[in-house]
């Protein structure tokens, strides 16, 4: 799939009960992030949970994924696993718009 950053999303904190939103995905997926999603990058270092839109598609919603720091700071557009996105929750969302 390919993604996005969403610009400026470190500004919204976490989900009560989360010490960051890698550990929200962590939760939602069931399994321990160890490396980066991002296509071609297999870093096992500093990853977050990163904030990412979906490219050419209909779909606005925000979705986390672990990213190493570095390619949370990407600009361009770049592949990651569909299946291990994990939608920002709704009420999130509620509160950017």
């Amino acid at each position: 799939m390919l993604v996005k950053n969403v610009n400026g999303s470190s500004r919204f904190t976490r989900p009560n009960g989360y010490n960051s939103w890698l550990e929200y995905w962590e939760s939602q997926i069931g399994l321990k992030a160890h490396e980066c999603f991002a296509k071609d990058c297999y870093s096992r270092e500093y990853l977050v949970g990163a904030h990412v839109q979906k490219v050419s598609s209909d779909d606005k919603a925000w979705y986390i994924i672990p990213l190493c720091s570095s390619c949370n700071q990407r600009i361009d557009y770049f592949e990651v696993p569909e299946s291990w996105l994990v939608p920002v929750p709704s009420n999130f969302i509620t509160l950017l718009y």
